[in-house]
Formats: structure tokens, C-alpha cells, sequence
């Protein structure tokens, strides 16, 4: 699915922390009429949820128990390469941000501001939804650095 501003967007919210999901839902409330938003508390059920139906973005935490988010989002490139994927996690252990580095559009630190959130998911929609004009994909792919 396409990240159109005329159709709402479809984002997954993926944390083991259901507090930390309903958190979510209160503080994105105002985007209700853009955004269709649903929510995991595994990796392994997020996964599931994708398989569903097609979402543009998944937001997860790096930290859970089973398959953490690096993972999960490993899964998600190789299954759902069109799908955005963030990193808001409370852990900002400079290792695990590099070693994510090629599976991450986007890393967020916890706590992240509404608006910032918001307009990071809303920046990486549009920029995907850019890079499938072949006429730029065409000059992207000739740019050697």
C-alpha cells in the first residue's frame, strides 16, 4: 500500500509494553482521520498482523523479550521491503543504533515528542512514496556517494 495522503495510513506499533501502546493511541489521537492505527505486543504477532493486510509504517521498540526489534525489523525488510520502518525505543546504546543501521528508516528516542513522531512517520511515508517514480529512481541509482 502506498503512502497517499487521500488514503489513511496504515501503522503498526509494536512494543511488549501494552501501557506503552495505549500511550501511543492517546497521544496520536488527533491523527485518527489520517492514520489507521493498530497495535502488537510481540514481534512474533506484529509479524502476523502484516501478514493480514499491508501497512505503511512500523514503529517498534528495540527492547523486547522473544524477537526484539532489530529483529523484527529484519523480518520486515525481507517480507514487506515497501513497509517504513522506525525504531522508538528508550535505549540509545550507540552499538545497537549502528547495528541497526540498513534495517531502520528512522531511530526515535523514548520519550519522543508527539509532533516529532508524527512528522517523522509522515516524512518517511512521503519519501517512500517518492522513491516509486522511476524518474528518480533513475537518478538516485546513478549517484556513486
Amino acid at each position: 500500500m502506498k503512502c497517499e495522503s487521500k488514503i489513511k495510513k496504515r501503522i503498526l506499533f509494536v512494543d511488549d509494553e501494552r501501557k506503552v501502546l495505549d500511550g501511543l493511541q492517546r497521544m496520536l489521537r488527533s491523527m485518527r482521520s489520517e492514520w489507521e492505527m493498530e497495535s502488537a505486543i510481540s514481534g512474533q504477532e506484529a509479524l502476523e498482523i502484516l501478514e493480514g493486510k499491508p501497512f505503511d509504517a512500523v514503529v517498534t521498540d528495540m527492547r523486547m523479550p522473544g524477537m526484539d526489534g532489530r529483529q523484527l525489523l529484519e523480518q520486515v525488510k525481507n517480507l514487506h521491503p515497501q513497509v517504513v520502518r522506525i525504531i522508538l525505543s528508550g535505549y540509545t546504546d550507540k552499538d545497537l543504533i549502528l547495528n541497526s543501521v540498513g534495517l531502520t528508516h528512522q531511530f526515535l528516542s523514548k520519550p519522543c515528542d508527539p509532533e516529532a513522531l508524527k512528522t517523522t512517520i509522515a516524512r518517511a511515508c512521503a519519501m517512500r512514496l517518492l522513491l516509486e517514480d522511476e524518474s528518480l529512481i533513475s537518478v538516485i541509482s546513478k549517484i556513486e556517494s
